[in-house]
């Protein structure tokens, strides 16, 4: 079968060779996105007709917050047998990808953009420069900072007199953001303490439901919209003590499109957090 399918793959490299612009300095104009967090970026600073393709979750509500610009988009599984067809003339993903396919793309030639995954409001803004100069849309990607920031000192000035409390990301198996994570960024950004972080977690890691009620956070963020609410893992959030814990406690909620991406949608996850600040 791996024998097949290398044949195979080497016949389709061979007849689909990476395609040239006459024009170099031109736009490209057959961008594939191999991730979720490049396909929200690309989708604000790209007209559609220059789209080849974003991954499929682009186009699901739960996690994509440009869902409704996605549409009529194609949608591509990864794969780079799927990808080479489409002749894209830049692709852009992150430097974290796994699998092989950003290898074999990279071999055939295709042009690359891979990106450092943000954990700071600096990084989020520089990783959409990035991206707006690998597309040639620098302006819309300014503007796109602008608004981000915005948001950002929008929710600065309401949390500017509020006391400091404690907070925690919580999700399935008790998963949380330490320090150097965009949540942590968000969460401190609007006005509050990580708890994961003052544990000493400084990426991602889990905390036990009873270290979480020993600890006592003022805030608790629960991600609740996960469509597979039947999983072990998702029922750990589910738990009757925690439940109890909760009863008392300010459960503010960020969309998952808002924050499931380390880039400039954390403007929006900071605001939306701040405006639900007791």
């Amino acid at each position: 079968m791996r024998t097949g399918f290398s044949l195979s793959f080497l016949l389709l490299s061979l007849l689909i060779q990476p395609t040239s612009f006459a024009n170099e300095t031109s736009k490209p104009q057959r961008i594939i996105s191999l991730t979720l967090c490049t396909d929200q970026v690309l989708l604000q600073l790209v007209d559609k007709n220059r789209i080849a393709a974003v991954t499929y979750l682009s186009i699901d509500p739960v996690y994509s917050d440009q869902w409704q610009q996605a549409q009529g988009v194609k949608t591509h599984d990864g794969l780079a047998e799927t990808l080479v067809p489409l002749q894209p003339d830049l692709i852009i993903g992150s430097k974290f990808t796994s699998g092989s396919t950003v290898q074999i793309m990279e071999q055939l030639g295709y042009q690359m953009t891979l990106l450092d995954a943000p954990t700071t409001l600096a990084e989020a803004e520089q990783y959409t420069r990035e991206i707006g100069i690998a597309v040639g849309e620098s302006e819309r990607a300014e503007k796109l900072i602008q608004s981000m920031r915005a948001d950002i000192t929008k929710a600065k000035n309401l949390v500017k007199d509020r006391p400091q409390q404690l907070a925690i990301s919580y999700g399935p198996n008790g998963f949380t953001a330490g320090t150097h994570t965009m949540k942590n960024t968000i969460i401190t950004t609007a006005g509050y303490r990580n708890l994961a972080s003052e544990l000493g977690i400084d990426y991602f890691g889990n905390i036990s439901l009873e270290q979480l009620i020993w600890s006592s956070p003022d805030v608790v963020l629960i991600d609740e919209e996960i469509p597979n609410q039947n999983s072990l893992a998702q029922n750990f959030t589910h738990h009757p003590v925690l439940k109890q814990f909760l009863a008392n406690r300010d459960l503010p909620r960020i969309p998952t499109s808002h924050w499931i991406c380390p880039g400039p949608l954390a403007g929006k996850a900071i605001l939306a957090l701040a405006e639900q600040r007791q």
